[in-house]
C-alpha cells in the first residue's frame, strides 16, 4: 500500500516488524496530533512564537517516526522561524499547511490499523 503522506520503513525498522508495537506507535500519534495540532492554533493566536517553536520541534518527531517527510520539514521550518521570531507572517501558512498534512496522515494511518 503506498501513501502520500507516510512511509512505515522506519516504523518497521524501530519496531522490528513487530506488528503490535507498530499499532501501538501509531495509536500514540494519531492520539497526540490533535492536541499539538490545536496547541499550535492557540500559540499562533495569542501570538506566542516561541512556544509554537517547541512544540513544533516536539511534533516534528512523531512526523519522523511516522515517515511523514514533508510535514517533519515543515515543522523543521517552522520551528526555526518561531524561534528567532523571523517570518511572523507565515507562522499561519505554516499552521494551516501542517494542519492538512498531520490530518491527511492520520486518515491513511486509520486505513492500515485494521491489518496490523
Amino acid at each position: 500500500m503506498e501513501f502520500e503522506y507516510i512511509n512505515l520503513d522506519y516504523l518497521k525498522e524501530m519496531s522490528g516488524g513487530d506488528r503490535k508495537m507498530m499499532k501501538e506507535m501509531i495509536d500514540i500519534y494519531t492520539s497526540e496530533i490533535p492536541g499539538y495540532l490545536e496547541r499550535m492554533h492557540r500559540y499562533l493566536e495569542t501570538g506566542d512564537g516561541e512556544a509554537l517553536g517547541k512544540l513544533a520541534h516536539k511534533a516534528k518527531a512523531s512526523a519522523q517516526i511516522m515517515g511523514a517527510n514533508k510535514i517533519a520539514e515543515d515543522l523543521r521550518e517552522l520551528e526555526n522561524i518561531a524561534r528567532e521570531g523571523r517570518n511572523k507572517h507565515l507562522y499561519g501558512d505554516f499552521v494551516e499547511n501542517i494542519t492538512r498534512q498531520f490530518t491527511l496522515s492520520i486518515e491513511e494511518l486509520k486505513k492500515i490499523t485494521g491489518t496490523l
